[in-house]
């Protein structure tokens, strides 16, 4: 007899207090002011017998590599699935909390952080223990909320909008149902940076996925809608500025994801599995220590004249640029020629749909080749998974520069992307794909 599938979800609140600082535009100068929305935690844990899988999602701007462990080790001690079968993914909305320092910009919240691993932790158990027997379906549906922001502005890129970039112009739909047909649990990944509100809100908001989830919600009661976030490096939120873009965007995806729902085909679930990689970013070579010490010192000079100046906000967005300068000249010292950054990747085998997790805000083009790549069906490419480690350009977009390139590894990171990081990464999730696909077969 073929094994049963059985699902649980459940969901908690994870919204911060007023005043805390938020994270995603090093422009803002203090903390939250109000919640326009709620952020909330969303667990579904999938079983055929013995051996189930823990997927979470949360409406935040992403945690950090050991945060994400820590909270993947928590669901293993409160439910017994083991923290190599849960999978952590951040929608990455700009208008929460801030978790990490990114280089002293961004004052994390530390005493909601450590509130923040005991929910998310809970609300996998509180999943674990409502189990019951399901069917899936899966459908991929056309729909765009967003435009590649890789702008050419007088020979160089900007930030900005790209109406001939790349996006991915569809989502992704998984429908778990109970066996009377009933929706469960409705998870759907979109590729698009939850940036409709910039530095000039105060409010905490899931921005546009919080606005698809509650619809889809609304629409089908009982069911809870899970968004997960895809490979949005290079793509925002199109277009910006008043939570009425929010609501409206939100009514763009959550429809699409409706009509998946209704669309879905049936998948036989007879196999669980997961693969994991401790893949090694490649970075590029640090300069010579002579360059990188002028540097230092010109950083220095700018955050010392910020200061006599009396200039809080200017010192605050100088000083972690004087923190990056002295990690290269660290790197330049020790005489380090081949750097590389951890990028721990993970995949998860329902049947025949596969997921696979990125930790990092990486560029879509990766998402294209690492679906077409995939050995499975259907295949969803995550961004934003057990963790936040860096931007991931493509080897073609690393001369071109931009903030993805240059700017953002000076509060992440030491040295940028190295070229050969596109290639490495390919055949790495390639290769995990292929593993998960044996592994069970």
């Amino acid at each position: 007899m073929a094994p049963t599938l059985s699902a649980g979800v459940a969901v908690s609140t994870i919204t911060p207090p007023i005043g805390v600082n938020l994270a995603g535009f090093a422009a803002r100068d203090h903390g939250a002011e109000g919640v326009h929305d709620d952020l909330r935690c969303k667990a579904l844990v999938l079983d055929v017998g013995d051996a189930p899988v823990c997927l979470i999602t949360n409406d935040l701007i992403g945690i950090g590599l050991e945060q994400a462990a820590g909270i993947r080790a928590g669901v293993e001690q409160a439910t017994g699935i083991p923290a190599a079968r849960v999978l952590v993914n951040a929608s990455h909305t700009h208008s929460g909390p801030a978790l990490r320092a990114a280089g002293g910009v961004f004052r994390p919240a530390e005493a909601y952080a450590r509130l923040l691993d005991r929910t998310i932790i809970g609300t996998a158990k509180m999943a674990a223990d409502a189990h019951r027997p399901a069917r899936l379906a899966y459908a991929r549906v056309p729909v765009q909320v967003g435009i590649n922001r890789r702008e050419w502005v007088d020979g160089r890129v900007l930030l900005g909008r790209n109406p001939e970039g790349p996006i991915a112009p569809y989502v992704d739909v998984a429908r778990l149902t109970s066996e009377a047909g009933e929706p469960l649990a409705i998870l759907f990944s979109h590729a698009a940076h939850p940036v409709v509100m910039g530095p000039d809100s105060y409010l905490i908001s899931a921005d546009y996925p919080g606005a698809a989830q509650a619809l889809i919600e609304r629409l089908y009661p009982g069911a809870v809608a899970l968004f997960a976030q895809g490979c949005s490096g290079n793509i925002n939120a199109d277009p910006r500025g008043t939570f009425e873009v929010v609501s409206r965007l939100g009514m763009v995806l959550g429809a699409a994801a409706v009509r998946g729902v209704e669309e879905a085909e049936p998948l036989e679930v007879d196999v669980l599995g997961v693969a994991s990689e401790p893949f090694e970013l490649p970075l590029a070579e640090p300069p010579p220590l002579a360059e990188a010490e002028a540097r230092l010192a010109e950083q220095q000079k700018l955050w010392d004249e910020a200061q006599a100046a009396g200039d809080e906000q200017r010192a605050r967005l100088r000083k972690p640029l004087v923190a990056w300068a002295e990690r290269v000249v660290k790197l330049a010292r020790e005489g380090v020629t081949a750097p590389t950054t951890p990028f721990p990747l993970q995949a998860l085998r329902i049947g025949e749909l596969a997921i696979i997790g990125l930790p990092g805000e990486v560029f879509v083009e990766y998402q294209f080749n690492l679906d077409a790549a995939s050995p499975f069906a259907h295949t969803i490419v995550l961004g934003c998974t057990n963790g936040v480690q860096c931007y991931l350009p493509t080897e073609a977009a690393i001369p071109e520069g931009g903030y993805e390139v240059v700017e953002s590894i000076q509060y992440f990171g030491a040295t940028q992307v190295s070229p050969r990081a596109e290639q490495a990464l390919l055949v790495a999730g390639s290769d995990l794909l292929q593993r998960l696909r044996k592994a069970v077969d």
